[in-house]
């Protein structure tokens, strides 16, 4: 796997973070045994987030049209659905098993290779998937919350199933590893520009910056995991397993 690949899956582990819900309250020490581990690894991936991609970012925002930055998120959701439809499947979720199908044949046909969210504009909404779900739903616990380098937030459970999703990107198919790699890139900028707008709301949030994405990545797995079914109290014990 190449290193821009990786980078491309860490900007998606942040991703998740950045549009997680933060509830004020930090997730209890059994959450998190690693930390004297993480929060170095964590303050060297924000230092070179801050050094190179989130310039990078700003430039993208600032040179690029909103409707090509609106198509490239398009096409690269899109890639996202084989994924989807897998992780349905293997879920017992034979309706949104068909969602994920449905989409990706309206859209990488009508929609011009994805370019265009035709299904959405049907009315057919994501349903969005992954292993690290899937895993999850079968019963198994978050384990300890792990900051991987570059690779950004995730957890012992939810490491296998990030690598098996990147496998299933049509990306990791390419022979042409120059114009792969460019893919790629162009992948984690235009994810990494998603997030500009959602740091200045983090920042009133809270000063902790770890805390609060190590927070907001767990609370949203859970509830991504449950499909939004938890109260309070599901979602503070989930957590702590």
């Amino acid at each position: 796997m190449s290193n821009l690949k990786l980078l491309f899956i860490g900007m998606m582990a942040v991703l998740l973070s950045g549009c997680a819900t933060y509830s004020g309250n930090s997730m209890v020490d059994s959450s998190d045994p690693w930390q004297a581990v993480n929060k170095p690894v964590f303050a060297m991936n924000d230092a070179f987030d801050q050094a190179l991609f989130k310039p990078l970012a700003q430039g993208y925002n600032a040179i690029t049209p909103q409707p090509v930055r609106t198509g490239v998120n398009n096409f690269f959701s899109n890639l996202n659905e084989i994924d989807n439809a897998i992780n349905n499947l293997l879920q017992g979720k034979p309706n949104e098993f068909a969602t994920s199908i449905g989409r990706l044949a309206i859209n990488s046909t009508i929609g011009i290779g994805g370019i265009i969210d035709v299904a959405s504009h049907m009315g057919i909404k994501h349903a969005p998937e992954d292993f690290g779900q899937t895993i999850g739903a079968l019963g198994s616990g978050a384990g300890p919350y792990v900051v991987l380098p570059l690779l950004g937030s995730s957890s012992v459970r939810d490491i296998p199933g990030v690598v098996l999703s990147a496998l299933l990107n049509p990306l990791a198919w390419l022979d042409d590893i120059s114009f792969r790699n460019i893919m790629v890139g162009v992948n984690a900028v235009d994810s990494r520009s998603n997030l500009l707008a959602k740091e200045d709301i983090a920042s009133e949030i809270s000063d902790d910056k770890y805390t609060l994405y190590r927070d907001a990545y767990l609370e949203e797995r859970e509830f991504e995991i449950a499909d939004g079914n938890l109260d309070d109290s599901d979602l503070t014990s989930d957590i702590a397993e």
